[in-house]
Parts: structure tokens; sequence; C-alpha cells
């Protein structure tokens, strides 16, 4: 008989029975058929409209945000990086803003005065002070570092940056994501990389690693005292996640979830050690046993319950991730190459979300926003939504190859592209929020907020001042009619 459950679709069940005589076999036990691949049919409800939308420079320099969180006392902490191209030797800064509620400016603050310095996610701890999470030079090395900085005014508390690990000296460190540690104050675990490499291009890393291993930590910070500076965080675990798997090795922790159900997960790049081909990765280890992992698996992209040496030319990274509420499970958005696309010129990426259960197991895994016009879409943000569905923010635009087809130029200016779903996968709403007129916009983090709505950090050139080449922006939207 056939049963169909959402959302792994049909679910075929076979009951035989043989008889001789009297006797009858025991039943073989119910087959599983994988949940397929879910391409974008069509919408149910129309976007929320734009509550407002503004944006914050760092004076006339080059400025990119990376990650974003609505604030306890209200408000929005964003965090990225900024470079000032008319300096003779201009450092890359970690770049700071903490807006009101109603996206007024606060404070803005740089943070590094030489070298490469990124600034890759942000978190608000429990007693109000604020981290920021990436890579920072000390001398001429590229090194992990985590600033902690006073809510109110943006001062420096303590800037940590840690050592790379002994056998693991002469490349570049970084850290990428971070989340609190349930059930203890003032506890963060935190990813990223070390012995990494920048790209074939010859830019700094902070995006997708080339070698490199991935790292995880947890880290304890001490009590601050009237605002004054405190202590670094002290180390209570790390761990470099070097061994190889299916052939497969982690050079990039992207992401870091602690479940709330004794687990933590790590979602990261993993990329065949013949190809060089990326794919989405996840492992998972026990928080009160970090060294101890639970589960390690691969997510190709033409089939995420295909064994992870049948990829078949495919790519799929992995750059965002949100918890899926209290099941242990996480969802995972980022883009991938599927084997073809409508204009038949090259497997363009498109959107991608993954839900996978609290062992690993893909619920289901969906693509979206497959275009014929020469565009692609690399999502970089997603969030559990009020009524438990979920929904991705991604930069929508054409790469340099592609933008040197013959095509109008609004199809080369990128765009904010949202995409919402229920928990089960199925769309909901899709839709791009900025306008080709004004400028590139690219979606870096999306959240939804205490209250209803969503908050989109934007790099942007139609938000804060003009000619700068990149700008933090901050999109609010109203909540949709799905929300409870």
């Amino acid at each position: 008989m056939t049963l169909t459950i959402s959302p792994c679709g049909p679910i075929t069940l076979f009951f035989f029975i043989c008889v001789f005589s009297v006797t009858a076999t025991t039943a073989p036990p119910a087959t599983t058929a994988p949940p397929p691949i879910k391409f974008s049919t069509g919408f149910s409800t129309a976007p929320p409209p734009i509550k407002f939308s503004t944006g914050f420079s760092n004076g006339n320099c080059e400025a990119h945000p990376h990650d974003g969180v609505e604030l306890s006392a209200g408000g929005f902490f964003m965090v990225g990086d900024s470079v000032c191209y008319d300096d003779p030797a201009p450092p890359r800064v970690q770049f700071a803003v903490k807006a009101g509620a109603d996206g007024s400016l606060e404070w803005k603050v740089p943070l590094g005065d030489s070298g490469y310095n990124y600034g890759k996610n942000c978190l608000e701890l429990q007693d109000g002070s604020l981290l920021v999470v990436g890579a920072a030079t000390v001398g001429s090395t590229e090194l992990r570092s985590m600033h902690r900085l006073d809510a109110n005014s943006g001062a420096t508390l303590s800037h940590t940056t840690f050592p790379t690990p002994e056998g693991y000296e002469g490349g570049l460190d970084g850290l990428m994501g971070a989340d609190l540690v349930f059930g203890e104050d003032l506890s963060v675990w935190v990813t990223g990389y070390v012995r990494g490499e920048g790209s074939e291009e010859g830019e700094e890393a902070m995006f997708l690693i080339g070698g490199g291993s991935m790292v995880a930590m947890k880290l304890k910070f001490p009590v601050v005292v009237d605002g004054d500076s405190v202590s670094d965080p002290k180390v209570l675990f790390e761990r470099v996640f070097d061994e190889s798997s299916d052939g497969f090795t982690t050079p990039q922790g992207m992401r870091v979830l602690d479940t709330q159900t004794g687990s933590v997960i790590v979602v990261s790049t993993a990329t065949p050690e013949d190809d060089g081909l990326y794919q989405m990765s996840a492992i998972s280890f026990s928080s009160s046993e970090p060294s101890k992992t639970l589960w390690r698996k691969i997510y190709p992209a033409n089939d995420a319950n295909a064994p992870a040496s049948q990829t078949n030319g495919t790519m799929s990274h992995p750059y965002a991730m949100s918890t899926s509420g209290k099941d242990g499970g996480c969802v995972i958005a980022g883009h991938a190459y599927p084997e073809s696309t409508p204009n038949k010129v090259e497997p363009l990426p498109v959107g991608r979300m993954l839900r996978l259960d609290a062992n690993g197991k893909v619920l289901w895994d969906s693509r979206f926003r497959q275009d014929p016009d020469d565009h692609n879409v690399e999502c970089y943000g997603v969030s559990l939504t009020l009524d438990g569905g979920f929904i991705a923010t991604c930069g929508f635009g054409c790469m340099p190859e592609t933008c040197a087809r013959p095509s109008s130029e609004e199809n080369k200016v990128w765009q904010v592209l949202t995409h919402r779903t229920d928990g089960d996968g199925n769309e909901l709403w899709e839709n791009l929020y900025t306008d080709t007129s004004k400028g590139n916009n690219a979606g870096e983090n999306i959240i939804s907020l205490r209250e209803g709505g969503y908050a989109i950090f934007i790099d942007s050139t139609s938000w804060g001042d003009e000619g700068t080449g990149g700008n933090f922006g901050l999109m609010v939207l109203e909540s949709d009619s799905n929300e409870p």
C-alpha cells in the first residue's frame, strides 16, 4: 500500500506473507524511499511589504556586512568588513554597527589597524556585551579573532586572537560562526579553520577555503564589571577536524549550532581529495563530550542521499544554518550547481535549502530560483520563522563570466532574493526586494523578529553613502500572513 507522508513524499511499504501449509515467514522490514528534491512550483502567499530600509557607511570606505542579530533590549547589531581604497596601504578592517529598532544609528566602529581583518559572525552574550567573530592580522600572521564590545558605546572590552594549534602553522586562520552554549552563561561555541589558503585568484580567506582544516572551540567569557576591560575568554575545548571521511576533507566550518538537545552541529564545506568539488557537509558532536563525534555526513548536490562518491560533477556550498526548532535538527542554506540549467550554457548555481533531523537524516531538500537569464543564486542567511517554517535570503545576480555575456544591463545588477517555506519545505512566497535601477544589493543574513516580521542585512550600494562601493544595508519587513 502507498502512504503519503509530508514532507518526504510517497513512501511505499511492501508486505510479503508466504504460506506453506500452515507456516508463514516473517515479513521483512519496511523500506523507505528517500525524499525527492523539491523544485520551485509556485507560491501560495503574497510576500510582506517593507517596513523600512536604511544604510550605514564607514566614511568614504567600502563596507560589506556578513551577519546581524536582533538585540534583547531592542535594535540591531551587525558586523562585516571595510576597506578604504584611497589609503596608500589600506588595511581591511572589521566593521561593527549598532542601530535602534527604527534603524537609527547608535554607533559604529572599525576594528583593526593593519593587515587583513574580517568580521564574519556576531552574537549577544547574556550580559548584553557583543561579540565579533572573524579573522585579524597580528604582525604578519592571520589568526582567529574574537572582539567583545560594550553594547552602549562600542568600546572594546577584550580582543582575543587564538594561536595556531601545533602542527597547523603556515596558513591562514579564522573564525566563521558562533552560537551560545545552551544552559551556560557567557559560554560560546565557535567554528572556523586553521592553515587555510586563499582563493586561486589570490584573494584572502574567509569565504571558501582551499586546503585548511575545520576547527571548533568552546569558550568561557569572564564577567564584566562596570564596563571595564576584561581578560580573554578561557578555551574549554579545541578540536581540529583534519581526518578524512569517505574520501572527503572539511577545510572550514561555516556555522555552528547548539541544538539544545545534547548535541552541537557544525555545517561545513567538504571537498573530495581527487576533484576539488565542494559539497555540503555536517558533523555533530556531543555537547557534554565534544571530542565524541555523533555523526558526519556529506550531502551531494545531485542527491543528498547518494553516496558521497557519486557527486556526478555537481557542487554545493553551505553558507548558513538555523535551528529547526526543538527536534535537535537544523536547516542549511546555500546554493547548488545542478547538472544543467534551462539556458544550457553552464550549470549556474541555484538556491538550496536542506532540512536534517537530529541524526543528520535528510527530511527534505529543495532547489529554487533556477533562472534562464544568466543569474545565479547565493544564499547566505536562513532563519526559523515564528510559525515553524523557514526563510532564506540570497544574492541574485551574475558572475563575472556570465555578466560578460550579451544581456540587458538590468540582468547584471545584483538583487536581494528572499525565499519563504513552511516547515515541510513547501514554498509560500518569494520576492526580489530591491530595484535594479538603484544599484547592487545582496542579502547576507535574515532573522525572524521576536514581535513578527523579518530583518535582512544587505550588502548594498542603494542605502548608505553613495560612491563607496558598498555599505551596510538594513531592511525590515512586516509580518507575513503565515506568522501567528
